[in-house]
């Protein structure tokens, strides 16, 4: 029964009831009289209380019940006659049906508003469904996307206009900071404006090889076809500015060239096997210049034993393509698997790790890392080699104010990471303490000095702001205590440096053993700062950290928060050092790094 045959059954209701009290005595009328009107008001409650749309109706129908009973009061008792009964009737029915209407606006009002987010109102007023084009891929000339092209003789063209706009950057940060000024213009025979002065240090500038560069890619997978037609599947990137409309990626010529030997082949397998190509989001590919992969693959639904059965069968071919390129005098490693799909993480071919082995130059010896799934790492590793080496000979260089090369104090680093720039510095050094926030890092950190065989570096997990507080001297933290780190105050640093000066080298020498009586070591000479912060770049915390070192290097993958950055960090600094990594040929992000030395 809907509301318009409640209401209607009411209105019968109320007319018997009526019909009853006027034919009875004065006294039976007075009692059906309040019968009638408690009824009404329960049933009208009742019945209005079915409309969910709002809390306020049943509240309604009590006022329209109250009015009712007010009628069957002013019509009075002793003149009732049928034409007074079907005046009351009416009234009550003509109430219902206010409150029936009111309540069909509302529900249209709130059908109006819930579909606001998906509809839209054209010039009539109709409301219409908007509808957007169904998505097809594209496959652009020659298979390779514009996000993901190469231009091999416009390299140095391209990268001289990234240098060209940092350099003019930094220099308008020198040209604003009035404390620069006279590091510049003392050393002028004749009077000139700072504008009119080439103060930049030369920019040291290493670039990227033309192609092949990148050791990790990540590829959306776009499925086509059906049972009756074959089904198909596609690697697919999206171009800048449109993630709607899927292009299709036949070539990577920025992949190395191990990687742009797994992709046909992972790729075959999966549109052959419809346990790897049921529902399957993503594959990211990760490999290294020791020639170990990592082959990350993601769906949509769960997986289990049958994906690791149909994988290892992947993994077999993939050895036997292996055995055929090594022959032919490629260098090729382990060959790993991870399945994810949600809250499931499957590996095929032992864990979620690669080796990577570094040259450095001005170090002797390969430096060995360890990377895992999902992690951070350098996406280009010939270029990583030249940011490694660049740092190791800045730090190298740096003298503690006259007091001996930079093996005679300590470094801090922030930001460390997997321990990449960590390990590469610590010869450099006296001790090293490294920060990073990430548990996981750190574990690969501590991974990665070990397999190098550093001693003389800690590792804590440990944000910016808590550092200088334990620099300072300000608090003491159990982190620290449970990595072995003894943090020397700051006030406390330059009382022992005072003493320092008038010890004998006898006295110094012993100052370096690496751990004290206790276990800890101690970090007392904390002269030198690495950090190499994410894009946001330094906070107010650690440039005020920055102010307080005799030496800052500064690597940055941003040079807009780098120029943000110095100019804070030159008011008590001098730039020395500058120079540009082309980590990213053919896009417009270029990584920076800076030495500065204090005035």
């Amino acid at each position: 029964m809907d509301i318009g045959e409640r209401e209607k059954d009411y209105s019968v209701t109320v007319k018997f009831t009526v019909e009853k009290a006027r034919k009875g005595g004065l006294g039976m009328r007075i009692i059906n009289l309040f019968l009638c009107c408690i009824f009404n008001a329960i049933g009208t409650m009742m019945m209005l209380s079915f409309n969910m749309s709002t809390i306020i109706l049943p509240v309604r129908g009590f006022l329209a019940a109250k009015t009712t009973t007010r009628t069957l009061f002013a019509s009075g008792v002793k003149s009732w006659t049928n034409d007074g009964c079907d005046n009351v009737v009416q009234s009550f029915s003509r109430s219902l049906s206010s409150q029936r209407q009111h309540r069909v606006n509302e529900r249209e009002d709130v059908s109006l508003r819930m579909g606001r987010r998906r509809r839209q109102i054209d010039g009539d007023g109709d409301a219409k469904r908007k509808k957007q084009p169904p998505v097809v891929m594209q496959t652009p000339d020659g298979g390779v996307p514009e996000v993901a092209r190469i231009y091999p003789d416009r390299y140095e063209e391209l990268l001289a206009v990234k240098v060209e706009r940092l350099e003019g950057m930094i220099r308008q940060v020198i040209v604003d900071t009035p404390e620069c000024h006279v590091d510049y213009l003392d050393d002028q025979d004749e009077p000139q404006s700072i504008e009119a002065l080439n103060f930049l240090p030369p920019t040291e500038v290493f670039e990227s090889p033309k192609e092949g560069f990148r050791m990790r890619a990540n590829f959306k997978v776009w499925r086509t076809g059906d049972t009756e037609t074959g089904y198909g599947t596609h690697y697919v990137m999206f171009e800048k500015g449109d993630s709607r409309t899927p292009c299709e990626v036949k070539s990577y010529p920025m992949g190395s060239q191990r990687l742009q030997n797994l992709m046909n082949p992972v790729l075959d397998a999966i549109q052959n096997n419809q346990e790897l190509r049921e529902k399957i989001n993503d594959i990211r590919f990760l490999t290294t210049l020791a020639g170990d992969s990592l082959i990350t693959i993601t769906y949509n639904r769960p997986i289990g034993s049958p994906w690791c059965d149909a994988v290892e069968t992947l993994a077999d071919r993939l050895r036997e393509i292996d055995s055929i390129n090594d022959v032919n005098g490629e260098r090729v490693g382990s060959i790993k698997f991870v399945g994810r799909s949600r809250k499931v993480k499957l590996m095929v071919g032992g864990d979620d790790t690669v080796e990577e082995i570094l040259l450095v130059p001005g170090i002797d010896h390969p430096l060995r890392y360890r990377q895992t799934e999902g992690a951070f790492s350098q996406p280009n590793a010939i270029v990583c080699q030249k940011m490694l080496g660049w740092a190791h000979d800045a730090t190298r260089r740096l003298d503690n104010s006259g007091r001996g090369k930079g093996n005679d104090h300590d470094l801090c680093e922030l930001y460390c990471g997997n321990g990449c720039f960590t390990v590469a510095l610590a010869s450099n050094f006296r001790r090293v303490v490294a920060t990073e926030m990430s548990k996981a890092s750190v574990a690969l950190a501590q991974h990665n000095l070990e397999t190098n065989q550093i001693t003389n570096t800690k590792v804590a997990r440990l944000n910016a702001e808590d550092f200088v507080k334990a620099y300072e001297g300000r608090r003491s933290f159990r982190r620290l205590d449970d990595a072995g780190i003894r943090i020397v105050g700051d006030g406390e640093r330059k009382q022992e440096q005072h003493q320092d000066t008038d010890s004998d080298n006898s006295d110094r020498e012993n100052s370096n053993d690496v751990n004290n009586d206790d276990g800890f070591m101690k970090f007392d000479r904390l002269h030198t700062l690495f950090v190499d912060p994410p894009r946001a770049g330094l906070d107010e915390t650690c440039c005020q950290l920055a102010s307080k070192f005799n030496q800052v290097v500064y690597v940055s993958c941003n040079p807009e928060t780098l120029a943000r950055d110095l100019s804070e960090l030159l008011s008590t600094h001098k730039l020395t050092r500058l120079a540009a990594f082309d980590q990213f040929p053919y896009t417009p992000h270029l990584e920076a790094g800076v030495v500065l030395e204090r005035r």
